[in-house]
């Protein structure tokens, strides 16, 4: 009896453990060369290097191409290249009296740095606030420090209250 029951727990203990062992090899169901097996072959990197070398080699055919002077074709993305690269717009600091307005054109960016102003909003909307992410109406304050940009050329810009320092990047005037 005592024998048979060691067979039996043996037995178990024995089944129990093919069953681990199987699960272990089959549950892992791996596609070779995919991110899970990184695993590659000689002549699949033997194939990528000879796609990367004809890519160099057009590349720099292109580059030489250019740096002559025939510029054979252009990418769309850059369809001229200007023989002198052109210098960024910066902001210029200017001084507004007290009454006057600055109202900028499209895409013009205004910063109040000194003084109170307020905004002018245009027939199609506000001044865009950025940095507090709201749309400006008519009368609205002008927080100090805060970018500012004119989505159109319809008359948007700000009007100081006192005397304002303001940092202008774009085509403004002064009313």
């Amino acid at each position: 009896m005592k024998t048979r029951r060691s067979w039996i727990i043996l037995l178990t203990a024995a089944l129990l453990l093919a069953a681990s062992c199987f699960a272990a090899v089959f549950a892992d169901d791996v596609v070779p060369g995919t991110a899970a097996d990184p695993v590659v072959s000689k002549s699949y990197m033997d194939a990528q290097v000879a796609i990367l070398q004809t890519q160099i080699k057009t590349l720099q055919e292109q580059i030489d191409k250019l740096s002559a002077g025939q510029s054979g074709s252009e990418t769309p993305s850059t369809p001229s290249t200007p023989a002198a690269s052109a210098e960024a717009p910066k902001f210029v600091v200017v001084k507004v009296e007290a009454g006057q307005s600055v109202i900028g054109a499209a895409s013009t960016e205004i910063i109040l740095r000194g003084g109170n102003a307020t905004a002018i909003a245009g027939a199609s909307g506000g001044v865009s606030d950025l940095t507090g992410g709201v749309d400006l109406a008519t009368g609205t304050a002008v927080s100090k420090n805060h970018l500012l940009v004119i989505p159109a050329d319809d008359g948007r810009g700000i009007r100081c209250t006192d005397t304002c320092y303001v940092m202008v990047k774009g085509d403004y005037k002064l009313q």
